[in-house]
């Protein structure tokens, strides 16, 4: 396969709210990338903080353009920063990263080696004393080490909506769930670039050709925009085009929980986004499917009930408006689409 870059210029785009400390050392990170030909977009969406004064800070380190977002949510914040970027690669990542210094090289490399790479991630990984801040990591530890009851439940978890493959890189399964093991230190170990369904959230990076030829990236995620940006993997997937993982595409990911964490209780917004990626690209079309998907559906819906249980946070029961609205929707949505074929 023919190579369709020589030395791409990088765009990085990376939304904030209210993070000084993290969005600094983020920046710091940027400046000692070995890849040197490339610029930064930060996308400021309402922060009441000292951010702004950090462009005075490393205009003389980076090329870097400072954008107060327009309109609301990750998916437009994203977008906004693309269209006032030119590179040739376009990388979105967070504001509460610490990117290795080969981490743009790298990134680069895979891209230049086949003109059918259309996207490239790498390892987010996310120390262990973090990972309590994300409740998919929290959750699963409590299954593998917890009681009887969090036990069983972990058996169902692991080898049933993720196939007996939790740990695995880049992979969603049949029942809408994804695998984590692109946070964990073991991939570092990996020796070969490898094909997956899916880019990292913080550690994408696409052709700025194919995220033009999709529409960018879907605002109709709402809220903080849960898969909007799988969504642009499987987009990019379906045009013939392949999203790779390099091991040593590295960036550490260090979750705050301030800016957009804080509006992450909204489960309304995140049960609709599931809902409306899984019916886009899965789809419950097989009877096997269909049971993993609603099986699925139950389980995160005790979950975010048991969140409520625990938080009394009302908010945590918009999961159930949300699956009602997301499942009517999408039915509804497949029996127009039958309706014109006939």
């Amino acid at each position: 396969m023919g190579k369709l870059f020589d030395e791409p210029k990088v765009s990085v785009i990376i939304p904030t709210k209210n993070r000084f400390d993290a969005l600094e050392r983020c920046l710091d990170s940027l400046t000692n990338q070995t890849y040197r030909r490339f610029e930064v977009i930060i996308v400021e969406g309402g922060s009441a903080d000292r951010s702004k004064t950090l462009v005075k800070k490393y205009a003389g380190k980076l090329a870097i353009t400072y954008l107060s977002q327009t309109k609301r949510g990750l998916a437009n914040a994203t977008n906004e920063g693309v269209r006032n970027s030119d590179g040739e690669i376009v990388i979105r990542t967070d504001d509460d990263i610490v990117a290795e210094e080969n981490w743009l090289q790298e990134i680069v490399k895979v891209f230049c080696s086949s003109s059918k790479v259309g996207g490239v991630t790498g390892p987010t990984i996310i120390p262990e004393d973090l990972m309590k801040q994300r409740d998919l990591f929290y959750f699963q530890e409590r299954m593998q080490k917890g009681n009887v009851f969090w036990s069983l439940l972990g058996r169902i978890y692991f080898n049933y909506f993720l196939e007996g493959e939790p740990l695995s890189v880049g992979k969603f399964f049949r029942s809408g769930a994804f695998s984590l093991g692109s946070n964990y230190n073991f991939c570092l170990k990996m020796k070969n670039v490898i094909e997956v369904d899916h880019h990292e959230a913080c550690n994408l990076a696409v052709r700025r050709d194919l995220l033009e030829q999709i529409g960018g990236f879907d605002t109709t995620f709402t809220g903080i925009g849960d898969y909007n940006e799988s969504d642009v993997s499987f987009k990019i997937r379906r045009l013939g085009y392949r999203i790779m993982f390099n091991p040593k595409a590295i960036v550490h990911h260090l979750p705050s929980t301030e800016g957009i964490f804080k509006d992450r209780p909204n489960s309304y917004d995140r049960m609709l986004n599931f809902i409306n990626f899984y019916f886009r690209h899965i789809r419950p079309d097989t009877p096997d499917k269909f049971v993993r998907f609603f099986s699925y559906l139950l389980f995160l819906n005790g979950f975010w009930i048991y969140k409520f249980g625990t938080t009394r946070q009302a908010s945590q029961l918009g999961c159930l408006k949300g699956t009602m609205v997301g499942l009517a929707q999408n039915i509804l949505r497949q029996k127009v689409k039958n309706c014109l074929r006939l």
